[in-house]
């Protein structure tokens, strides 16, 4: 088989990745709708362009007995590492936005100002025997004091 055989073959996961990327940056995009974090956006383009990026640089090897005849073993470790280690850099950032964005997604939003009054549903509430109802939309200040039995005239 050809260099350019075994090149193709080894670029099928890279071409999985690529359409997973490629589902995540559409489902993240229309997320963003629904509240989405923009980072996972990000780390799905981040993701592509490394995926593209490996896959491109799969394919300049395969000439590399074109361009490599006048270098030395080490030149081509060089080379190989100065391409290798930004490419897995980049896609272990991706992974982790991805990471980042999933833990803020399952985290209610901050809200600023007080919390909520996590009272009953039917608020104003009702009061309780023998102290006057809560006038709605009017504050109660002060202890509440039950009302005294009233009384009735000797008959």
């Amino acid at each position: 088989m050809s260099q350019l055989g075994f090149a193709s073959i080894e670029t099928i996961p890279r071409l999985l990745q690529l359409v997973v990327g490629l589902l995540g940056l559409i489902f993240s995009i229309k997320g963003r709708s629904r509240g989405v974090s923009g980072l996972m956006v990000g780390a799905f383009v981040v993701m592509l362009v490394t995926t593209v990026a490996g896959m491109v640089w799969q394919f300049v090897l395969v000439n590399l007995s074109s361009w490599g005849d006048d270098l030395t073993a080490d030149e081509i470790r060089w080379i190989f590492m100065g391409v290798g280690i930004p490419l897995d850099i980049a896609s272990v950032l991706s992974w982790l936005l991805v990471a980042i964005a999933v833990l803020k997604a399952g985290r209610p939003p901050r809200q600023s100002g007080p919390a909520p009054y996590p009272g009953p549903v039917n608020y104003p509430p009702v009061a309780q025997p023998g102290f006057p109802n809560p006038q709605p939309g009017y504050p109660q200040t002060g202890p509440q004091q039950p009302n005294p039995p009233t009384q009735q005239p000797p008959s």
